[in-house]
């Protein structure tokens, strides 16, 4: 039974990190109970790494998601919602049409209400429903929090400034591959004008700030130790991290996911350099 479990965890965590599902909870609390679906979620992922990202480029992958759900035989299980789920995430954040998302959503929330993850699709609702937050070329829609040390913190404090407000966490392992990139780029270029605000999607707060100090992260955090749910994150419409929002001297928005060789350049070209 362990061992069991053990699968319906990892298979679940796969499935969240292939599909950016906006609240990691929902799949740590869902099951994928057979070896099938964990097989289709890592070819779905290889397809998507290989750049297929339309319905025409994952026909198949999505016949298997409906072969599997057709096996469950209209019963309310899990492991359909899980299903329907992940379909709806792929809808929304891979095929870019909420229409269809809200069509699975809601086919969740009626033929499937005492399921785990029923209880959780009105947060994705609101998510799907509401406008994007945060646009690239707009003014950015400001916050006013606290950081991790007890200080006022926004961006508005930055202004004449380029700032990257990244969302991120201490356990998203691309968000520590990119850790050294986001480092080397503020060493770089913050006594010329450039500031990070750090949004952390960690639950522990006493890791969180041994892992600032150990990899030298000298910028504010924001931590208010809800993970998935942490409110900022629910604000700009955070569903996968690393997440960036990159912001110019007016407090607009200038880019959006710039990481690896393209943060550097973006920045420089913000500071206008």
């Amino acid at each position: 039974m362990k061992a069991l479990m053990k699968l319906y965890v990892a298979a679940a965590l796969a499935a969240v990190c292939l599909l950016g599902s906006p609240r990691a909870a929902v799949a740590q609390e869902t099951a994928a109970v057979t070896n099938g679906l964990t097989i289709l979620v890592t070819q779905i992922k290889a397809d998507l790494t290989a750049g297929k990202r339309t319905p025409t480029g994952l026909a198949e992958d999505l016949r298997q998601l409906d072969a599997l759900l057709a096996a469950e035989n209209g019963k309310p299980t899990e492991r359909a919602a899980t299903i329907l789920f992940m379909k709806a995430t792929l809808n929304l954040y891979t095929f870019k049409d909420p229409a269809a998302a809200r069509t699975n959503l809601l086919t969740i929330k009626k033929d499937y209400p005492n399921t785990r993850i029923a209880a959780k699709i009105d947060a994705m609702l609101a998510v799907v429903d509401q406008p994007a937050a945060a646009q690239h070329g707009v003014p950015f829609p400001d916050f006013s929090v606290t950081d991790v040390a007890g200080q006022p913190l926004s961006v508005a404090q930055q202004r004449g400034k380029v700032v990257l407000v990244d969302f991120w966490a201490t356990w998203c392992g691309p968000c520590r591959a990119e850790l050294p990139n986001v480092v080397a780029t503020y060493a770089q270029y913050h006594d010329q004008g450039f500031e990070i605000i750090g949004v952390s999607l960690d639950t522990d707060k006493d890791a969180l700030l041994k892992f600032l100090q150990a990899n030298n992260m000298a910028w504010p955090q924001y931590f208010d130790g809800q993970g998935w749910h942490n409110q900022l994150a629910i604000k700009y419409g955070i569903n996968s991290i690393p997440a960036t929002l990159l912001i110019n001297p007016q407090g607009d928005i200038t880019a959006r996911n710039v990481r690896g060789e393209a943060l550097p350049r973006a920045v420089a070209s913000a500071l206008g350099k």
